[in-house]
């Protein structure tokens, strides 16, 4: 099953290192528990460099699309 991970929805999300998955938060790697949604990174996480979770914009979030509930 694929899954759609937030990160794509980040303003800071890599979206030129296409098949890497990577961030100005995160830019040798976005860690697994992340990327599997075992963590939802709208807080600090180690190794971020300070960076979280921030849409483009409110009409692309993915949170409106995918609630945590």
């Amino acid at each position: 099953m694929d899954i759609t991970v937030p990160c794509t929805f980040c303003k800071y999300f890599n979206r030129n290192d296409k098949g890497n998955m990577t961030c100005r938060a995160f830019p040798n790697g976005i860690p697994k528990e992340i990327q599997e949604l075992k963590v939802i990174h709208d807080h600090v996480y180690e190794g971020d460099n300070g960076l979280v979770y921030v849409p483009l914009s409110r009409a692309v979030d993915y949170y409106e699309y995918f609630p945590m509930g």
